[in-house]
């Protein structure tokens, strides 16, 4: 993951909360500038979405997905397809808006984020033959402090726009890992290896996972393991972004 409190966040939880407050109260301003939202536009004005960092066809996000996890894992994670909408930059508003959508509270806006990903999804392909829908579970102590998983909520996204069920009992994160920011490949690698596992015999033949963000497939890689060990015969993987190399 490339999301992550900073190490001052639990000094900075009075603004944190004053920012859901202040959403809450102004809920037609967007996250990132501040700006009124005009007719149209839902948490994100059309201005900061301009600068979100698209992919130019669903294909070209395969490819890059495809070539990011080859350079980490080889042919040892291996998947049917792979979907991206954005790129991930540092620093961009992008990143302010999946921060806001993570950390404060805006589960919403990962059903929106989870919504343009279905129709990203179909627009070079009318019909997916996805059974279900599996989102990256959180541990459930992570899940508690945050309120809720937004992967789960991207997922519901996605659900609506591709009219498959979300199969959120069929993974578990058994163990509650540190996060993947600022960890070398080899280290988030290591550290979520073995941490999730598949929570009953998995009969679907096809499951899309999805989380918000890859950087090396990690995460991806582990949770795929863990269905696969589970009975499922064939994994696609679709994310929010797919961060760059910078």
């Amino acid at each position: 993951m490339v999301l992550q409190r900073s190490a001052s966040a639990e000094h900075n939880k009075p603004n944190m909360m004053h920012e859901e407050l202040l959403h809450l109260l102004c809920p037609n301003v967007c996250i990132v500038c501040r700006k009124g939202l005009v007719s149209g536009e839902t948490y994100c004005c059309s201005s900061c979405m301009a600068e979100f960092d698209s992919f130019s066809t669903p294909s070209a996000s395969e490819e890059m997905l495809r070539h990011t996890i080859a350079s980490r894992f080889g042919g040892k994670f291996n998947f049917e397809k792979g979907w991206c909408h954005y790129l991930f930059h540092k620093g961009s508003t992008l990143q302010q808006a999946l921060h806001s959508m993570k950390y404060e509270g805006l589960f919403n806006l990962a059903g929106n984020f989870g919504r343009q990903l279905g129709e990203w999804m179909l627009a070079g392909s009318d019909t997916l033959d996805i059974d279900c829908i599996v989102p990256v579970p959180l541990h459930s102590l992570k899940k508690i402090e945050r309120s809720y998983n937004q992967s789960q909520k991207i997922a519901e996204g996605i659900a609506k726009v591709l009219r498959k069920p979300v199969r959120s009992d069929l993974l578990m994160r058994k163990r509650n890992t540190r996060s993947q920011t600022g960890l070398s490949a080899g280290s988030r690698k290591k550290n979520v290896d073995g941490a999730f596992q598949a929570l009953a015999g998995i009969a679907s033949d096809h499951l899309l996972l999805v989380d918000d963000v890859v950087t090396t497939g990690a995460t991806m890689a582990a949770a795929a393991a863990a269905l696969r060990n589970g009975g499922a015969a064939r994994i696609s993987i679709a994310a929010v972004a797919l961060a760059a190399k910078e």
